[in-house]
């Protein structure tokens, strides 16, 4: 699919966020060399916001420089899905935790709680909607990804937070792998469901350890995937 973006969206940040989804979605395979030239005519812009957004993207090692000069998209591998599902798994797991924690400390004032309540009652409401659409990956990821996004707010942890948005990229490239494995089954909605009911009863070890769960299956799931795919490129 050929992606050309408007003159209001010439700039580095549109260029970015374009080649950053296509990346994630594996639109631009790993390891597949970008041309500056080749991306600006394909995005209709010129090479200099094609260029402060691969250094961005550089930044974040979503893209990685040649010894020869060029950048190449980030190879996925097994040893690296590992660490990033390590790392993702504290994070989350301490996200559920505080999440628990706040939900356990509700009072009935007005204000802050009755939007933590709202929160609350979409965990559940999430779940059940990811189970009416389990055979669809994309709307897995989509419901997923707020989902995650419901318990960081109701956790209330900005370093955390802060800490999780810088591996994000790498984070949903493999989340990708994930979910596709799991499509057709309820595994990940009885995870989520997990994580939901831990949450929504005030317990915090409870929450932390559903939702690690739930994300060391994911990295079960990923790098089952990348093992089939370099099984077959091996074969081929």
């Amino acid at each position: 699919m050929t992606t050309t973006l408007s003159p209001r969206q010439s700039g580095a940040r549109a260029v970015y966020d374009v080649l950053r989804t296509e990346i994630i979605d594996g639109t631009l395979a790993p390891d597949e060399r970008l041309s500056e030239p080749v991306l600006a005519a394909r995005l209709g812009v010129s090479r200099t916001p094609v260029r402060e957004a691969l250094r961005r993207l550089e930044a974040e090692t979503l893209v990685v420089e040649q010894p020869t000069g060029g950048v190449r998209v980030a190879p996925l591998d097994v040893a690296d899905a590992r660490q990033v599902y390590e790392v993702r798994a504290r994070l989350e797991g301490l996200l559920a935790r505080r999440a628990a924690e706040r939900v356990a400390g509700l009072d009935g004032r007005p204000g802050a709680d009755e939007s933590r309540a709202e929160d609350v009652e979409r965990l559940s409401r999430l779940v059940d909607l990811m189970d009416t659409v389990r055979d669809h990956d994309d709307e897995v990821l989509r419901i997923g990804a707020e989902f995650h996004a419901v318990v960081e707010r109701l956790a209330e942890d900005r370093l955390c937070a802060a800490l999780l948005r810088q591996i994000r990229g790498h984070v949903d490239r493999y989340r990708t792998l994930a979910t596709r494995e799991r499509v057709g089954t309820t595994a990940h909605v009885d995870e989520h469901r997990a994580v939901a009911r831990a949450v929504v009863d005030g317990d915090p070890d409870a929450a932390e350890d559903a939702m690690r769960a739930h994300i060391d299956q994911s990295a079960a799931m990923a790098t089952r995937a990348l093992a089939r795919a370099a099984s077959s490129d091996t074969e081929h």
